[in-house]
C-alpha cells in the first residue's frame, strides 16, 4: 500500500492537467553585483618578488641568441676577468655570457638613472629604497653590500662602504663561484 501511494504522489504532478505559470525569479532581472576572483582581487597588494628572472630586460640563463633578438648587437664585448666568458656591453647594462649562456647580468647606477631598473618588469630603486619592500630583508650582508637568494638566483646590490650609497647590482646564480 505504500508502494502504491509513492508512486501516486511521484506522477501526480504529470497527471494534474491545471496550468502553472512559471515565474522568474526576482534575482533574475535584479542587476547582480560583479564578482571580483580572489586572485585578481589580492593583485598588487604585496609587491614582494619571489623570484628572481631578468634584470634591465635580459633573462639570466637566456641563450645567447635570445639576448642578441631582444637587447640587439653590443656596444662592445670584452673578456670578463674573472670568468672564462665575454661580457657584452649595452647602453643600458652589462651581461655576461658564459657557454652560450646569460650567467649574469650587471647595471650600474649611471645606467639605472638613464634607463631606468627594472628587475622581473617591476621598477626597482635603490637610492630610493624601495628594495625592503620588494625583496624583504637580504639573506646576507657583506662588507660591499646586500644579497637576497631566490632559489637557485641571487641579487647582489653593491655598496660603497663610506657612503652607504649602491654601486651597482647584479643578478647571477647563486651556486656559481
Amino acid at each position: 500500500m505504500n508502494v502504491i501511494i509513492l508512486l501516486f504522489s511521484l506522477l501526480s504532478s504529470y497527471v494534474t492537467s491545471s496550468e502553472q505559470r512559471e515565474q522568474a525569479p526576482v534575482s533574475f532581472f535584479a542587476v547582480q553585483p560583479q564578482a571580483v576572483l580572489a586572485f585578481e582581487h589580492s593583485l598588487g597588494l604585496n609587491p614582494y618578488i619571489s623570484s628572481f628572472d631578468s634584470l634591465a630586460g635580459a633573462a639570466l640563463y637566456a641563450p645567447e641568441e635570445e639576448l642578441l633578438r631582444s637587447k640587439g648587437t653590443p656596444l662592445n664585448i670584452t673578456a670578463d676577468p674573472w670568468q672564462e666568458c665575454q661580457e657584452y656591453h649595452y647602453a643600458d647594462m652589462s651581461a655576461g655570457i658564459c657557454g652560450g649562456i646569460v650567467a649574469y647580468i650587471h647595471v650600474s647606477p649611471a645606467q639605472a638613472g638613464l634607463y631606468g631598473l627594472k628587475l622581473n618588469e617591476v621598477t626597482l630603486n635603490p637610492a630610493d629604497n624601495n628594495v625592503r619592500v620588494l625583496l624583504g630583508k637580504p639573506d646576507f650582508i657583506a662588507d660591499d653590500g646586500d644579497v637576497y637568494i631566490r632559489g637557485n638566483e641571487a641579487l647582489k646590490i653593491y655598496r660603497n662602504p663610506v657612503t652607504g650609497e649602491w654601486d651597482g647590482i647584479d643578478l647571477f646564480d647563486a651556486n656559481a663561484s
